[in-house]
């Protein structure tokens, strides 16, 4: 190998590490917010028509998609409190859920647990997207 060709297989390293980086650290696309929002209304309607198995089997699913092409990152010490944050976001997550299927009960309108699940697409869409930017924004190096 000349110094050429040493070179030019350094840079190719150095722009899929960046890549790499930039896939790792970048916040979550509107299709991806779409996604999340998208599985927890089938969790309500599949939970409204009892068929809890089906959403479990999705979940399973997707998990493994998401294993699979997932990329990694080595922590650094300002991620761990992001993702503390970024846990937290599913407490109003929940409480907007459970109120919004109280209020679903109470006036007797028909699937609920969607209803709920409306109020936690709420929560996904405004608090935890952006506490999810923050938490990439703080793992670049």
């Amino acid at each position: 190998m000349d110094a050429r060709e040493a070179q030019q297989a350094l840079t190719r390293a150095t722009q899929r590490r960046q890549q790499t980086i930039a896939a790792g650290t970048a916040p979550w696309t509107r299709g991806q917010v779409w996604s999340l929002c998208s599985c927890a209304l089938a969790l309500g309607v599949l939970v409204d028509a009892g068929m809890i198995w089906l959403w479990v089997l999705m979940m399973v699913m997707g998990v493994g998609v998401a294993w699979q092409r997932g990329v990694q990152l080595k922590p650094t010490r300002d991620s761990g409190r992001w993702q503390t944050a970024l846990v937290a976001t599913f407490v109003p997550a929940l409480a907007l859920n459970v109120l919004f299927q109280a209020v679903a009960r109470g006036l007797d309108w028909p699937l609920p647990n969607t209803v709920g699940m409306v109020g936690a697409c709420l929560v996904i869409i405004t608090l935890t997207r952006a506490v999810q930017a923050r938490m990439a924004a703080s793992l670049r190096p």
